[in-house]
């Protein structure tokens, strides 16, 4: 690729993933066509062709530039250095946190989407950051020695169960909390790993 060619790209992509984006939180994946996010940004189909091989293709690198952007902000409210235990607890608390004050309008909105292809892109998205947490922890023993897709499988199950019964839960904050006393205990390796309530 060329720098002219990529710089092209560049711009396609800050271009179209701010209006799929808002497409796809409007009217779902399905109800999205690509003539629409095409038209939406005045460009061809085959120019949006030449950079995304299909929609689905655009869907997840739109999910995934919000979840990069979603963990700049998170991890800004971090100190400095922090170990990936504190991390994989702290993230967890974050996305609760986000769920009880901005519902389902949050920094994690795909998780609670209706539409089950965002939903399941959005899920794909939070296993890479948190598979890439454990991965780091486990190579400074930090976790229990167990294969990461599986921790990573089991973390983001919990936390899923937790966001999804949110609404229907008497006291969500405890219901939050509990859940992440399970997830430390479930990825400590030697002691079980302190973690802060939620307020």
């Amino acid at each position: 690729m060329t720098h002219s060619s990529i710089e092209k790209t560049s711009l396609i992509l800050d271009s179209v993933i701010p209006h799929a984006r808002k497409l796809f939180r409007t009217f779902g994946y399905k109800k999205t066509t690509v003539d629409d996010i095409a038209s939406g940004v005045f460009m061809s189909k085959k120019t949006l062709y030449a950079v995304f091989h299909s929609k689905n293709a655009i869907l997840r690198e739109t999910i995934w530039r919000d979840t990069v952007e979603t963990m700049r902000i998170f991890e800004a409210t971090l100190p400095e250095g922090a170990a990936s235990d504190k991390m994989i607890l702290s993230l967890c608390r974050f996305i609760f946190t986000d769920r009880i004050k901005r519902g389902k309008k949050g920094y994690f909105w795909g998780l609670y989407s209706d539409d089950d292809d965002i939903r399941r892109v959005s899920r794909e998205a939070l296993k890479r950051i948190i598979k890439a947490l454990y991965e780091d922890g486990l190579e400074r023993g930090l976790f229990k020695p167990v294969g990461t897709t599986i921790a990573t499988e089991h973390i983001v199950s919990m936390i899923i169960a937790a966001v999804e019964h949110f609404s229907r839960d008497q006291s969500p904050v405890r219901m939050f909390n509990d859940t992440l006393a399970m997830i430390a205990d479930a990825v400590a390796y030697k002691n079980r790993i302190p973690y802060e309530t939620m307020a």
